[in-house]
This record gives C-alpha cells, sequence and structure tokens, in this order.
C-alpha cells in the first residue's frame, strides 16, 4: 500500500503475524480477478503475488480464492478476510498520515486541480475520507477547463495534483496514476441526420466537423481528442475552437459541428436541444490523478489512495 511501508503488520493476535502487504494482495487479486493482472497493479510478479495470498491462507488457516474458468473468485472465508483486511489497511494509512502531520505541524493546503464534469461522482467523497484519517487537512478544489490549464497550475506550483484526461503528451515531468475508463460519446446538432441512431462509428462522423480545443495541446494530445488521423487513413473535420464545456455545447447547438466527450460530461451537462450518442469503436477516455515527480506533500499518496477506494465500487460511467 503506497506510503505506508512502515507499518507491515498486526502481531499479538492469538499468535497471528498478519502483514498488510498480504491484505493488499488479495484486495487486489478481489478487485481484477486475475493473480496477473493484481501484480500488474502491485508492481510485483504474478509468482509473488500468488505466494502471498498462499501465504495468508497460511495465516488465516483456509481457502480464500477459487480459480473458475471465468477468473478468481473469494470463498465466503475470503469476503470476509477482504472487507475487515479494507478496514485495516484503511486504519493503517490513516495512522500513518496522521503521524506524519502531526510531526510537520498544520499541513499545507492539499491543492487539486480538476474538471467538475469528470470528477463529480467522485471527488466529494474523496475529500471526506482524506478529513476523516486526518481532520487537519484542508482541500483546496481549483477548476480547470483544458489540459494546459491544469498543466500549467503545477507547473507553476498553484496546484499540487490533478485529476485530468490521459494522455498528456510526452511530459517526463510528472507521476501518472491511470484511474478509471469511460466510454466515448459525441454531442449532435439539432436536426442533424446521424440524431436518430442508437450509436455511432467513427466511420460515421467522416465528413462531421469536430469542435474542442486545440492552440496550446501537444499533437499527440489534440489527435486523440479529435481522432485523427481516423482508422482508414482520412483526416478528421476541425470545427471551430472552445475552450469550455460550455462554449463546445454552445458551438454544436448552433449547428457548428459534433463535439467528442467522455461519458461523465454527458450526465453532467444537459442540454435540451443536443443528441448525445456512444461512440462505440473509439478508443476510451481515461482519467488519471498526476503530480510532479520531486512533489514533497506527505498527503498525495493518501489522495491516491482514498480515490482509488471511491472509485472500486463505481462502474464506467454511462448514460
Amino acid at each position: 500500500m503506497d506510503g505506508v511501508d512502515s507499518v507491515d503488520s498486526v502481531d499479538g493476535v492469538d499468535g497471528v503475524d498478519l502483514s498488510l502487504r498480504l491484505l493488499e494482495a488479495l484486495e487486489a487479486v478481489a478487485a481484477e480477478g486475475s493473480m496477473t493482472r493484481a501484480a500488474g497493479v502491485l508492481n510485483l510478479t504474478q509468482q509473488a503475488v500468488s505466494g502471498q495470498i498462499r501465504q495468508l491462507e497460511r495465516v488465516i488457516g483456509t481457502p480464500l480464492v477459487e480459480r473458475r474458468p471465468t477468473g478468481i473468485e473469494l470463498t465466503a472465508a475470503g469476503e470476509v478476510v477482504l472487507k475487515q483486511g479494507a478496514a485495516l489497511l484503511s486504519s493503517a494509512q490513516a495512522m500513518v498520515t496522521e503521524a506524519r502531520v502531526t510531526a510537520a505541524g498544520r499541513p499545507d493546503p492539499l491543492r487539486i486541480t480538476f474538471k467538475a464534469q469528470s470528477t463529480a461522482h467522485f471527488m466529494p467523497a474523496v475529500e471526506a475520507a482524506l478529513r476523516r484519517g486526518a481532520p487537519e487537512v484542508e482541500v483546496r478544489p481549483i477548476a480547470s477547463h483544458t489540459l494546459p490549464d491544469e498543466i500549467a497550475a503545477l507547473v507553476e506550483g498553484r496546484a499540487d495534483a490533478a485529476f485530468l484526461w490521459l494522455p498528456i503528451g510526452d511530459d517526463p515531468r510528472f507521476t501518472v496514476h491511470p484511474l478509471l475508463e469511460e466510454e466515448r460519446w459525441v454531442a449532435l446538432p439539432p436536426g442533424h441526420p446521424l440524431e436518430t441512431r442508437t450509436s455511432l462509428s467513427i466511420e460515421d462522423l467522416a465528413d462531421v466537423p469536430v469542435v474542442g480545443p486545440r492552440d496550446g495541446m501537444p499533437e499527440a494530445v489534440v489527435n486523440f481528442w479529435f481522432i485523427d488521423p481516423r482508422p482508414d487513413g482520412s483526416r478528421a473535420v476541425f470545427g471551430p475552437q472552445a475552450r469550455t464545456p460550455e462554449e463546445c455545447l454552445h458551438l454544436v447547438a448552433a449547428g457548428h459541428g459534433c463535439w467528442i466527450a467522455p461519458a461523465s460530461t454527458v450526465t453532467y451537462f444537459a442540454h435540451p436541444k443536443l443528441t448525445w450518442l456512444p461512440l462505440i469503436d473509439a478508443t476510451p477516455n481515461v482519467l488519471a490523478l498526476i503530480w510532479p515527480k520531486h512533489a514533497a506533500n506527505p498527503l498525495l499518496d493518501r489522495l491516491l489512495e482514498e480515490t482509488r477506494r471511491a472509485l472500486h465500487p463505481l462502474p464506467i460511467a454511462t448514460t
């Protein structure tokens, strides 16, 4: 578990020596349904994760996982250990964070830049969890509209971390933690010939201009968001530029083209005149938490932990 290296085991419970790393391994296996994928999450080998699960089973004294054709599932005992283990992991992380905050005195505010439409479904829960673990923490949200805004806030020291959509271009200055995937959806103007469809493919948008921000964006970022070039090698048709979601929605409503956006945008920005349709063959959007590689705020690891915890029970956002 990030940031809890010095708190590794719970001793003295009927002779049980229970390593928190073993509980973290079970949590990852349960979430991923696979030893191999859990190993990737934990940055371990598959053999190491399997060994940790076997060790945990020896400590508990009963099988905790079952291998099935659909993947690895927890036994009833495994579900109990997962539930109680999550509480232990959270308590250990809270202890470490509170101790560090106490030693350092009142911490600096944790400044997080974000796009409201992308984080509204989980960020309030994350902030509440941070405050429960460290009541002295002040979370300072900073709303942004575009990737350059968020990157500038980090580089200039106005923010400690950012929730943003990948890619960000070839930028080695940051630590990047992918969090979730969302389908891409398309906003169409009123009366558009495609509005009666139930879904769209990239090919359907061959002659439809795409609105959105381009100035100041790395080329790889523009190519991703506008899907340029298209899979068949043709080029996207670029419509007018817009910086904010509201500007994009206005341009679409006025008939200047379509807008391709993450699924969470659809539910956050209701518009009476637009039709939203899923783009079924496009690469999903990936939301990440990033911060500068040499960041010193001791709460960043806790921010990542609580964000992953808040997102774990949530499905990928769709309408």
